[in-house]
């Protein structure tokens, strides 16, 4: 028995060759693509809602995706150093960024934005004083703070205790980053906590009973650092400057210059 139409096996195997290679080119054309409309922003974790509305805004408008690692400061920084895919890093302390710049590992940088240093305590607790340092000193109450070797804001709670000359090395409750600080106070687990005024503000289950003057402690201020030489990052740094982002900063108690 014979066929009428042969099929010619090596021509289909030539063909289903150059198929997959250029299917292999697309998708790898896809990918490349897809890698050049993403940004990845690290940032410190006191700035989680700051730097959400931010994002989203900026992948609105330039039809981007913007993936974010939120973490403390000194956790992002040495990421970045140790090799972490980073185009643009925003910290809440000058020396972490001052680490990346002496590592080489930074295009520039500029100040984003400053805050103020409050302490905290439940919504439904209420503390008369006339002295912080009184309130703090007299009492057996459990303070929540940052950890002082990675979370800037631990840094500057550590800097006001020296200032009052506080000895609480043993009441205060070290947390990975200032968020979780925040949290200790909401679930009531700490009586007292020295996070962020912006922070604070945001949560129903907190009040601020006092905010630390500028000179308790160095100023509060962020940074923010080009890392990657993408088109894409640049554009979106620079978007840190903008007037829109400066209203997202304004309408969470940001302080601009």
């Amino acid at each position: 028995m014979f066929w009428k139409n042969p099929v010619n096996f090596r021509a289909m195997k030539k063909n289903v060759s150059i198929f997959v290679v250029v299917a292999f080119f697309i998708s790898c054309s896809g990918v490349k693509k897809s890698n050049e409309r993403e940004l990845r922003v690290f940032a410190a974790a006191s700035l989680t809602d700051v730097i959400t509305d931010i994002a989203e805004n900026f992948e609105q408008e330039y039809d981007v995706t913007v993936k974010l690692n939120l973490a403390a400061s000194g956790t992002l920084a040495r990421q970045i150093d140790q090799g972490a895919e980073a185009d643009v890093y925003l910290s809440a302390n000058k020396n972490w960024m001052d680490f990346l710049v002496d590592n080489q590992k930074t295009k520039e940088t500029a100040v984003f934005a400053k805050n103020d240093l409050v302490l905290i305590s439940p919504q439904n607790k209420d503390f008369r004083f006339e002295k912080v340092d009184s309130l703090l000193t007299n009492s057996e109450s459990k303070i929540a703070i940052g950890d002082p070797g990675f979370v800037p804001a631990g840094k500057y709670a550590i800097q006001v205790f020296d200032y009052y000359q506080l000895n609480i090395d043993d009441r205060y409750l070290q947390s990975q980053n200032v968020r979780s600080a925040l949290m200790m106070v909401e679930l009531e687990e700490a009586d007292f906590g020295v996070v962020y005024k912006t922070d604070a503000l945001q949560s129903k289950k907190v009040k601020v009973i006092y905010t630390f003057p500028e000179e308790t402690h160095k100023p509060v201020e962020y940074f923010r650092a080009l890392i990657s030489d993408k088109d894409l990052a640049k554009q979106f740094y620079d978007y840190l400057y903008s007037a829109e982002t400066e209203n997202v900063l304004t309408n969470y108690s940001f302080i601009i210059d």
